[in-house]
Order: structure tokens, then sequence, then C-alpha cells
């Protein structure tokens, strides 16, 4: 049989789910690929080799008549240049942000005012791009794939283009040994925004605590600006001697970021259930997937959401407000947490590495065959 040959473009922010891609792509045995990526993200780019790496500054540069099918990591702007692809090749196209890239929501005013910060740059996009509008180009593609069987139920219920739209599961588990300790691993994965976590909420109740057990909290992200970096700095000094603090300063390398992950006991994700992309109101768990979700499936994590996230098909704690997580937090034992890692195994099948990889291989073989 000839393997089909599939290009997968990320000119934007998605390097994390690029380098998933290419962990599952390369045991797929009917497909060929190669990777176009821009040069910013080049550089956050760390397990894939680079001979399958062709950097490109444009949509347009990319030779898309030479493969059976195109998949779009990210779709944000530049929208025109797509329009080509879609035109030529099978095309799957990734949705992060529903309400801006699928329900075609305008911008709110509030956003507008509370990100100041950015009005040059979403201005240029609005009024010399024309992204309110061209972002509609995206239904010239053949398929839509969202991350989470939650963002995939908005679909069906919201959209006319729930036919053309399936769920990419590309999270396969990789539970490691859950290891006795005198201190508790707590990781929040991800970048240190308040835009995206209420970092706040979880400063002042880290500041409040005074836990049973040590408990030694790493922040794994880059802080969104230096008043976040600051209050990181001095949090330790806040804090409770049972609490350690670690935190970064700049992008962190995927191989390091996994590694600190699966050495996690629990993953604290205080997700917003509000936010916001390019001024268009987001809801996660709903309109816009967290990549916590992410992290405690392939990692094998149990992971601390609000109430407000949506349930997972994941066996996770939650808390209601910043009082129950510091009423969680200060009781936390091993103890407790090896009890809740016996009631995650059920999942654990479910997302097996052969059962990921085979689902989305055909999902992929699928496309290249339907013209």
């Amino acid at each position: 049989m000839d393997k089909k040959r599939f290009a997968f473009i990320e000119m934007e922010t998605h390097s994390a789910l690029l380098e998933q891609w290419y962990l599952l792509l390369k045991e797929m045995h009917q497909i060929e690929y190669g990777f176009f990526i821009h040069e910013k993200v080049l550089h956050k780019i760390s397990s894939i080799p680079r001979e399958i790496i062709t950097v490109v500054n444009s949509v347009s540069e990319i030779p898309v008549s030479n493969f059976d099918a195109v998949v779009v990591n990210t779709f944000h702007r530049n929208f025109e240049q797509y329009k080509m692809v879609f035109d030529q090749k099978p095309s799957f196209c990734l949705l992060h942000n529903l309400n801006f890239s699928l329900f075609f929501k305008g911008i709110s005013l509030r956003n507008v005012l509370s990100e100041k910060e950015r009005l040059t740059y979403f201005l240029k996009l609005y009024l010399k791009e024309s992204i309110g509008q061209n972002r509609k180009l995206i239904l010239k593609a053949d398929r839509f794939g969202v991350l989470s069987k939650s963002l995939y139920d908005e679909v069906v219920g919201k959209s006319r283009h729930a036919y053309k739209t399936e769920i990419v599961q590309m999270n396969y588990c990789q539970p490691g040994t859950f290891l006795s300790s005198e201190t508790i691993n707590i990781v929040m994965p991800g970048n240190v925004s308040n835009k995206r976590k209420d970092v706040s909420m979880l400063l002042s109740v880290l500041s409040k605590l005074h836990p049973k057990s040590k408990l030694h909290f790493t922040f794994l992200g880059k802080p969104e600006n230096d008043k976040v970096l600051d209050q990181l700095k001095s949090l330790q000094e806040q804090c409770d001697t049972n609490i350690e603090i670690t935190h970064y300063h700049k992008f962190i390398p995927w191989e390091e970021y996994s590694r600190t992950v699966a050495k996690a006991h629990l993953l604290l994700c205080p997700i917003k259930s509000e936010t916001s992309f390019y001024w268009v109101d987001e809801n996660y768990g709903t309109t816009k997937v967290s990549g916590s979700e992410g992290d405690c499936i392939q990692n094998g994590k149990v992971g601390l959401f609000p109430n407000s996230y949506p349930k997972m098909n994941w066996h996770n704690l939650y808390y209601e407000n910043a009082s129950d997580l510091e009423t969680i937090l200060n009781n936390l034992t091993i103890e407790q947490l090896s009890s809740e890692y016996e009631k995650l195994e059920p999942y654990l099948n479910q997302y097996t590495f052969e059962t990921v990889k085979n689902k989305l291989e055909n999902q992929l073989l699928a496309l290249a065959n339907s013209k």
C-alpha cells in the first residue's frame, strides 16, 4: 500500500502540540509527513528532528501539491493564504477557540479595555488584515478537529458544521509509578497567567496555608509579565516553612517540562472559566480547551480543578472556591493521593499509545482518501 503524505503547518503558537503529533506520527506506518513552521516557532521545538522541519515565512511558500493532505495545527491569521491550501488539498484544521474561529462571535469592549497593552497589535489584525471577516474562510477546510469531548459537544449543540467536526485525541497516557515521599510535589503546568488561570487567588491561598504535609509547588510556565514574576520571587518568604516554591522566568523546553510533570503527585489547575482570544470572549472547557487536560492524561496524573471546569473522562479532584482550595491543600497527604490514583486505574486503558495512535492514523487516512 502506498503511503499517504501529509504536510503539518504551524505558523503561530502550538509548538507542544506539534511535538505530540511527531511522537505519534513516527509510529504510523501508512503515513509520511513533513512539518512546515514559522521561524518564531523553531526555537520552541526540541524533540522533532531538524531534517523533517522546513522553515517558511508564509503559508504560500509550502509546496502543498507534493502532499496528499494538509493538517493546519493553528488557524489564527493570514486566512487568505490558507484558503489556497484548502482549495488544493483535503485539509484538516484544528480549532482552539470556537467563539473566534467557528461561531464567529464579535469582539467585547470589556476585552478591549482590559488588554490595552495589545491595542496596536489587535487593531492591525482587525483593520489591516480584516481577521474579523476573513476568519470565515476556515469554512473552506474539509474537516475540523477539536481537542476534547466538551468542545465537540459545544459544536454539536451550536454549529451547523458539526458534521465535519471530530475529536482529535492526541493525549496518550504514560503512567509512571506513584512514588511515596515525605514531600508532595504539586505542579501548576502552563503559563503563569491571570488571563488563563486564577493566579492571584492561588498566590493568596498559598501565603495562608499551614499544611500538615510538606508541599513543593512548581510553577511550570513562563510568567505573563514582570509583576507576576516579582510575586513569584517573593512568594517563598510569605509561605509556611512546610512549603517550598520553584518557578521559572522564561519558556521551558518540552523535555524539561515533561520531566517535571512526570515527577508530580498532583497537577494544580486553577483554570478560569472566562477568558478571551483576539478580544472575543471564550470559555475554558466549552469553547477553549485547557492544556492542563492533556497534561493530566499524557502523564497519568490526577489534577485539581475548579468545579467550574467541565468534567473530563478522567479522575480528578475539584474545589469550589478559594476557601475550599485552602482546606484541600492544608489537609493533603501522600496516603490520600495514593488512594486517588487507584481510582484513576479504570481510565488508563482508554488512552494507551496504540489506541490513540491507531484512531488518529485512521482519521488522517480517511482525510487523505476523501477527494
